[in-house]
């Protein structure tokens, strides 16, 4: 095989890696920008929503940084507006956070429900899993500003896909400055 040849091919590893890299980026970024389907305050204790479509949602908490959250004192329940059921919540495996400066986001549940119209209660007990919701009881001295937390509802895709994006990121990394390094000295290497 020539090295030309050789050279050639590790170069066609540039694109595939440009390809898989940008697939990766946008399945990490879905995880945790879902369309929002509702934004409430802690301090209106209902919602009503809308799902134009089946699928799975997450419920998240969106806060001011460095502050009480009032996750340890409500539960975000979830009932179809039409037939009283309640929709099963699970917790969230990965427990995503993001940030910006001056406010964060955590998911807390995830479920799946078919179109239709649903009502969200926040109930007294607690949002979080046991060891943070003894944390959050550890640490809250004060009162907390209701009007300045927030539970959102999004559009959200399966966790294992979020947990794909990092391998699928890393691979395209790779391929993409190692078929264009690898390139480069081919003649080197393979003379």
């Amino acid at each position: 095989m020539s090295v030309l040849l050789i050279r050639i091919l590790f170069f066609c590893c540039v694109p595939t890696g440009i390809y898989l890299l940008v697939t990766g980026i946008r399945l990490l970024r879905k995880g945790f920008n879902g369309s929002l389907v509702l934004d409430i305050p802690y301090t209106q204790t209902t919602g009503t929503f809308t799902l134009t479509e089946a699928g799975r949602f997450s419920i998240w908490q969106k806060s001011p940084l460095l502050k009480l959250t009032p996750a340890g004192n409500y539960k975000p329940v979830i009932r179809n507006a039409r037939t009283s059921e309640i929709i099963l919540l699970s917790r969230s495996l990965l427990n995503m956070q993001t940030s910006n400066f001056h406010e964060g986001r955590m998911e807390l549940f995830t479920f799946e429900a078919p179109a239709d119209r649903y009502l969200l209660e926040l109930e007294p007990g607690s949002g979080l899993s046991g060891i943070q919701h003894r944390l959050a009881a550890a640490l809250s001295s004060g009162s907390i500003d209701l009007s300045k937390h927030f539970i959102q509802i999004r559009k959200s895709q399966p966790q294992i896909m979020t947990l794909l994006a990092i391998p699928i990121i890393i691979i395209g990394s790779a391929g993409t400055l190692g078929g264009f390094i690898l390139g480069l000295i081919a003649d080197q290497l393979f003379a």
